[in-house]
């Protein structure tokens, strides 16, 4: 009897843990052309991607997918020049993007909003740090944040202006990534120029208190342009890659704002990849496009559902 109870106890645990993951389902394709280096974002249900590149040349497309319907319409395109590697988030029924490289990867600092509800663009105020690519950014409330290296500047969207808040506590990185939850923002992983090393420390920003915090290292194993994304009040990081040794990562992991621990969730059943794009629509998360270790560039999309967490 005590042999079978510990089967079923067994048995018990790893269905426990199986649906503890999470589950991935394919979506509709990109709309647009294969790419890497893209800006996404949401607004109510509604998911957005555009710029990127192909490795030789960027894009100034602009793209909307449809919860409901999973259909992408192609929307006005992107009001400055055509780039990659750029920064966006959404502040309301408005998107934002600035920063990111051209063509000649000469680097730039313009900013734009678009306007969900007359679809067009304008430009506003120019991101008050450096030109720059592979920057990070995310919005709380009323307000953007682009951390580049150790600077971290927040746009005011009624004033249309940046003011410099605290450096960022880490290693003065590049091509990490970030999302927010409630009042706090969140950077992890990326690529310490000046050593060079790929990175595996994950920080908090406390909006009331403009104070850093050290959290727990990202789960992983330390990588630079991953993707991350935020539902309720857990995140997730997953993809990038190893400082350019040809090498791409599809494993993805959960962090847990209450108890500051990471688990190992469902890997992405998809090729790996870097440089994808990543955001949420209510309960759920999405991932697409993307560059994989071969050097293709990518355009499936994926929701991640994980609604059956037990944690």
């Amino acid at each position: 009897m005590k042999k079978y109870l510990l089967l079923i106890l067994n048995l018990f645990c790893a269905l426990h843990l199986l649906n503890a993951q999470g589950t991935w389902t394919q979506k509709a394709n990109f709309g647009g052309i294969a790419r890497c280096g893209s800006v996404g974002f949401s607004i109510g249900t509604k998911g957005y991607i555009g710029t990127g590149s192909n490795g030789n040349h960027c894009y100034k497309d602009f793209w909307e997918w449809d919860q409901i319907t999973d259909a992408w319409t192609q929307k006005a395109d992107f009001g400055g020049t055509a780039r990659a590697r750029a920064v966006g988030f959404s502040i309301g029924n408005k998107g934002y993007i600035g920063t990111g490289h051209q063509d000649d990867y000469y680097l730039v600092r313009d900013f734009w909003e678009w306007d969900q509800l007359t679809n067009t663009w304008m430009k506003k105020a120019d991101f008050g740090g450096t030109e720059t690519c592979s920057a990070v950014g995310f919005s709380i409330g009323m307000n953007g944040y682009i951390v580049d290296g150790k600077d971290f500047w927040e746009w005011n969207s009624v004033t249309n202006t940046w003011t410099q808040k605290a450096d960022f506590a880490g290693n003065a990185s590049t091509a990490a990534t970030g999302f927010s939850i409630g009042k706090k923002g969140y950077i992890g992983t990326g690529l310490d120029g000046s050593i060079p090393t790929v990175l595996q420390d994950f920080w908090e920003w406390d909006e009331i208190t403009n104070v850093w915090t050290r959290k727990a290292d990202f789960g992983g194993i330390a990588r630079d342009f991953a993707t991350g994304f935020s539902v309720g009040n857990k995140g997730y990081i997953g993809f990038g890659g190893d400082l350019g040794q040809g090498s791409c990562y599809q494993d993805f992991w959960e962090w847990n704002q209450l108890t500051d621990s990471w688990i190992q969730i469902a890997n992405f059943p998809s090729l790996p990849r870097e440089n994808a794009v990543g955001f949420s629509i209510g309960n759920q998360g999405y991932l697409g496009t993307g560059l994989c270790s071969n050097a293709n560039r990518l355009q499936d999309f994926y929701e991640f559902n994980p609604e059956d967490r037990k944690s």
